[in-house]
């Protein structure tokens, strides 16, 4: 079970996001307004089950400067 996200950099809205202070119950709700990054999440998530990285990869942020990690 997933228990916490170390830090996301370079995909989508995630340019350099440290999810340290966030963990993961067995059950966990993510909300926010459209726009904000849950879709993002949800392929990340995806990715990391499946080991396909070409799901994340396609999100790089547009402009950024960091690799998709």
């Amino acid at each position: 079970m997933l228990k916490r996200i170390q830090a996301i950099k370079g995909i989508g809205l995630f340019h350099d996001s440290n999810g340290s202070p966030h963990a993961f119950d067995r059950s966990t709700l993510i909300y926010a307004e459209n726009g904000r990054g849950k879709s993002t999440l949800a392929s990340i998530f995806r990715s990391c089950a499946t080991g396909n990285a070409s799901l994340i990869n396609s999100r790089k942020t547009l402009d950024g400067t960091i690799s998709p990690v």
